[in-house]
Formats: structure tokens, sequence, C-alpha cells
């Protein structure tokens, strides 16, 4: 019992983004491999009716013999995925707060995922169904698993198929509708809306919200050092306040006149990397195509790339 309770002590959630480890690992251990076989076929549930189970406001932990099976749909490769990733079927997605980096080591793209749902919590981050732990102190709806007994006990892998397709996705009807929230997708004919999202702080901690316009910020995110740059360029009328820093940010896009940010972690590989390199500039304006994870926090539609790979100029 005293085991368990340290174990719990240990779980604690953070949704903002944060270092993840993206190196190799060397001698990755080998496992099982397990199939619908090895779980009581009357267990099987679709992601899609796992999340209906989930009332807005009301977290809880799962009582029922419950197991759901998705593909793997993202990897932290790129340092854009924190402590969890997402699983897919042809019901839904849904994300699963393991609490651990260097996750696309383990769990590949592709790779069938079996979860036991009984003991995990269900609950939302800003409205965004996830799967994880119940969270002790009550902060947040959910907590991440964080402990690699529990993580194994819940959590089994199988076969690795082909990637999924993502779907897509072409008319803003579809964005709002927030239908594909969770899921693996391409949305196609975007305009690139000329403005961001970002919160940066000075040295006592006082916030600064960069919105409305781009305020020049051409890049993805901000890693530390990209930041540091930003603060010789004149945007901020007190540059010396503040102290090099990794600080995530949305640029804003539109297609039929739905919003769309695209939330990139400083963290990321990528994050400096300009949005022109990509091709995005005002003169390709309704022809980006961008594919990633559609998320929604609050009243907002969120997406996340997996890596640039996903950012395509339309012909």
């Amino acid at each position: 019992m005293f085991l368990f309770a340290v174990l719990l002590a240990g779980l604690v959630s953070c949704e903002e983004f944060g270092p993840v480890f993206t190196g190799e690992y060397e001698n990755p251990a080998p496992y099982d491999i397990y199939t619908d076989a090895d779980f009581d076929p009357d267990s099987f549930m679709s992601i899609a009716d796992l999340k209906a189970m989930y009332e807005p406001g009301h977290p809880f932990v799962i009582e029922d013999d419950i197991v759901i099976k998705g593909q793997v749909t993202t990897s932290d490769e790129e340092g854009n995925f924190y402590r969890s990733l997402y699983i897919q079927d042809s019901t839904g997605g849904i994300e699963l707060k393991l609490g651990k980096t260097g996750l696309y080591n383990v769990y590949k793209r592709g790779q069938w995922i079996y979860v036991k749902c009984k003991g995990l919590a269900l609950g939302a981050y800003g409205r965004m169904v996830q799967l994880g732990y119940e969270d002790v102190t009550g902060n947040y709806e959910t907590s991440y698993i964080d402990v690699q007994l529990l993580i194994d006990l819940h959590v089994f892998r199988g076969k690795i198929d082909e990637p999924v397709e993502p779907v897509v996705v072409t008319s803003g009807d579809d964005i709002i509708s927030e239908k594909y929230v969770g899921m693996y997708v391409t949305v196609k004919g975007l305009t690139y809306g000329n403005r961001v999202f970002c919160i940066v702080y000075d040295k006592n901690d006082n916030s600064l919200y960069l919105s409305d316009d781009t305020h020049g910020i051409d890049t993805w995110a901000f890693s530390e050092e990209g930041f540091a740059d930003y603060l010789t360029k004149g945007y901020i009328s007190n540059p010396e306040d503040y102290e090099p820093a990794f600080y995530s940010v949305s640029q804003y896009f539109t297609l039929d006149g739905a919003d769309l940010q695209v939330r990139t972690s400083g963290y990321a590989k990528f994050a400096d990397s300009k949005l022109a390199s990509s091709g995005i500039t005002d003169a390709n304006a309704g022809k980006i195509s961008l594919t990633g994870i559609m998320t929604v926090y609050n009243d907002n539609l969120q997406f996340v790339l997996l890596d640039l790979d996903g950012v395509k100029i339309e012909e």
C-alpha cells in the first residue's frame, strides 16, 4: 500500500510544452506483441464510444473492463509532442497521457496499441478529451500515468502496420464541427492568417500577450536562442526586461472563415524555422495544406504538426 501511495505522489500534470528526449535508445528491450486474442472480446470499445462517456466537467475513473485499440498517429521525435501520444481507430482519436518523453522509440507510428482502461481516468483539458490517471492534486481532470509499472499494466503493444493515412479536410465547416478532433488529418486550402498568439514573460514574471498581428514573429515558435534574437528586432519596447527563454507560438491559418491555430513548442527542433522556408508567404493565400493532429483548447481549434514535412504548398 505504501508503494502505491508513493507511486501516486509522483503523478503530476502539466499541460504546457517541455523539453523532449529525442535521441535513440541504443538497445531497445524486446517486448511481447499482443493481438485481439489476448483480450476479452466483449471488453472492446471504439475510441468514439469511450470519448462519448465523458461529460464536460465530470472526469471519472473507469471502473468497467474496457479495452480500446488504435494505431499510433504521432511521434515526439521532433519535440513537438510532450509526454503523450495519440492513437486512432476508424471512429476517432484520443490522447494517451503516458508521462514519458522519447516515446517514438517505444511506440512507432502505425503500431497497434491496446489500452486496458479500467483504473484510468477519462477527463479533458480545455475541452480536449484525454485518457490518463486520476489527478490526486485536484488541479487537473487527468494526470500523466508517469510510472512505468502503471503503464505496463494498462498499455500493450501490438504489431506495426503502415502508418494511418490522414483524413483530408477541405472545408471550414469540418474544422468548426470538431468531428476530427484527436485525429490525424490533412487540412487543405488554408490561407496564412498573418497573426500569431504568444505569451512571453519578463524578469518579474509579468506577462505580455502578442496577438492580433504577427509582431514580427516569422518562425513557428521560439527556442531560447530564437527569442534572444527576437529581442534585438525592436518589436518589444523594453527588451532589457526579458531573458532568453523557450516559448510556444500559435500561427494562425484560415479556411472558409474557420480559424486554425497551429501551435508549436519552443522545444521543437523546428521552432526557429521560418515560415517562409516552408514556402508560406502572403502570395500563396489559399494554397497551403497542413498535416498533423487536430486538437481543441477551449474555444480555439488548434493544430499540432509532427514535423515540417506536414507543411505543403499546394500546386
